[in-house]
């Protein structure tokens, strides 16, 4: 019996130690699938989070390109994108798709919410888990340059006569280190000019140069003008003294008497030298006859391209090519700008007729386009400028065209009614995009221009500034870099190179480069980098706030005859995720 009895306990211990193995064993694996299970959820999450983060980074990037002026077809392409990412605005997974602009212009936020379904954790009531990502990109858009206004260049015929320079652009076989930098196509100086392979420049743009034309209003019943200041190219030399009317060279005075008879103001207007501000000093060099071609694009929606804005062609809109008129080619070069001033078509101003003679294209400003009440749209006009066209086909480059000269010029826009001389630009700018070519000629001392415009949310950035062929003078300069009046005194910290390494005679503590004169400079590229400061703040408000100056301070008397060509920009990819 008592056999038996210890055989049955150990049957029945040995059940229960079983059983009780069994439970284990059942929680384990129960714990273990529910591991695996959210291992899985985990990295189901991890990929859609993933998917998410690219829609909301593709949609962002997409989205900022309109910026900062379009902000309506920013979100519109934005919510595009994250759609053709798997991520619709309301669709599966109860997806939100949510766009802003921030407090800098040209940043937008897209930030992207959805549902992400569960496998494993469904069994335990975890159906979704919701996942938002966000993304911040930001378009570097070109920096304008040159005229807080609505003018660029000299006005001599309005209230700011005293910008001291003009808009300059060549013919595409001028010799670079002439100074204009990216319309030329000709390298022939010893030692070789900046950007040049061979005799050919690397940096020849046959596009020519871009202006802003930007309208912030609209003026109700008026229509938008573009005006140029003596648009044609007339070989009178770099100080306007060579084939210009003066009382002794025509008709031992009689002449010139009958010259001031049909132009009253002809004294002033048609002096030779510099007096007066009518004298951009158009100069000829080879062939000379440099043809100017003028091209208003109408805004777009891709700031980032200037080419594709669509063409204006409309009777009071189109694109043209202007003469070139050279005295030289002439028998009597002291009488080819008299005789044509005097002759009956050539010296005839109407400019109602729809015709640009050429009293009206020389030392006046023409309207080259009126967009009629009604028709003007708020935003950026693309004003091309280029020198390698043919008259019959002013927006298609040349390779034929080999012209040698540089045109100078300045330019004018606004609203009006009521005549050529009375436009309004209380709402509108004028500016160069990125690039300026400018001829500057005055008597001396210190002046100051303005370079580029940089707004407060660009504080703690870097502008780069690059000067080709500076310091055509008859006495060394200086030249320095100054922040808007309303922000600061000075600059500091800045780094100023030389693109051959050479050795500059640099104050960095006020950014200044000193000793600046055309035999060091003479087809050289100088490069300063601006550190714009943490603290760094301006009135955006204001017309002439947050503009960056350029001042050259040169001794009094000395002659400035200097062709040159900035460009500016804010070091970063023009488009980049930022956040």
């Amino acid at each position: 019996m008592r056999r038996l009895a210890r055989i049955r306990q150990r049957w029945v211990t040995g059940r229960n130690q079983s059983g009780l193995a069994l439970v284990w064993m059942a929680l384990t694996l129960t714990l273990m699938l529910l591991f695996a299970g959210f291992a899985v959820d985990m990295s189901n999450w991890w990929l859609q989070a993933q998917r998410i983060q690219t829609a909301a980074d593709t949609g962002a990037h997409a989205g900022a390109a309109f910026l900062p002026a379009d902000f309506n077809n920013a979100r519109t392409t934005a919510t595009t994108s994250t759609s053709k990412n798997g991520f619709t605005a309301g669709g599966a997974m109860n997806t939100a798709v949510t766009v802003t602009q921030e407090p800098n212009p040209n940043r937008i936020r897209v930030r992207v919410a959805s549902d992400v379904p569960s496998f494993f954790l469904d069994l335990i009531g975890i159906e979704t888990i919701r996942l938002t990502r966000e993304s911040v990109a930001e378009y570097v858009a070109p920096v304008p340059m040159g005229s807080p206004q609505n003018k660029l260049g000299n006005d001599p015929e309005g209230v700011n006569p005293n910008a001291q320079m003009w808009v300059n652009i060549a013919g595409p076989q001028t010799g670079k280190q002439q100074g204009e930098r990216h319309h030329t196509n000709l390298c022939n100086a010893s030692p070789r000019e900046y950007g040049c392979s061979g005799s050919t420049s690397t940096e020849f743009s046959s596009d020519g140069y871009f202006f802003g034309m930007e309208v912030l209003s609209v003026a109700a019943g008026q229509p938008l003008e573009f005006q140029v200041f003596d648009a044609a190219f007339v070989n009178v030399g770099s100080t306007c003294t060579s084939n210009m009317p003066t009382s002794s060279q025509i008709n031992g005075g009689s002449g010139f008497t009958a010259l001031t008879t049909k132009f009253p103001d002809a004294a002033t207007r048609y002096a030779s030298g510099t007096t007066g501000g009518y004298c951009p000093g158009d100069q000829g060099w080879g062939s000379r006859n440099v043809q100017t071609s003028f091209i208003v694009r109408a805004p777009d929606e891709t700031p980032w391209s200037n080419v594709d804005n669509p063409v204006i062609n409309t009777s009071t809109c189109a694109p043209v090519t202007v003469a070139a008129y050279n005295p030289s080619s002439a028998s009597t070069p002291s009488r080819y700008i008299y005789d044509l001033l005097m002759g009956s078509t050539t010296g005839l101003v109407n400019p109602s007729d729809g015709v640009i003679s050429f009293a009206e294209a020389f030392r006046r400003f023409t309207t080259f386009c009126s967009i009629p009440a009604g028709s003007v749209q708020t935003g950026t006009y693309i004003i091309q400028v280029r020198t390698n066209a043919l008259s019959s086909a002013p927006t298609v480059a040349n390779s034929g065209v080999t012209t040698e000269g540089h045109n100078r010029m300045a330019f004018r826009t606004g609203f009006g009614t009521s005549g050529l001389n009375e436009v309004s630009g209380a709402n509108v700018t004028l500016a160069a995009l990125g690039r300026l070519p400018i001829y500057a000629n005055s008597t001396g001392a210190d002046t100051q221009f303005y370079m580029a415009r940089v707004r407060p949310y660009d504080a703690g950035r870097t502008l780069r500034i690059h000067l080709y062929d500076m310091g055509e003078a008859s006495q060394a300069g200086a030249l320095q870099i100054l922040p808007p009046t309303e922000f600061a005194s000075t600059f500091s910290g800045c780094a100023i190179t030389r693109d051959d390494g050479a050795a500059l005679n640099v104050n960095a503590s006020i950014c200044q480069l000193n000793n600046v004169s055309s035999s060091s400079y003479n087809g050289r590229l100088i490069t300063i980098d601006v550190p714009i400061p943490p603290n760094y703040t301006c009135n955006e408000a204001s017309a002439s706030g947050c503009w960056i100056r350029i001042k050259a301070q040169y001794p009094a008397g000395a002659n400035v005859t200097d062709a040159t060509t900035w460009s500016a920009a804010i070091l970063g990819n023009p488009i980049r995720i930022v956040e």
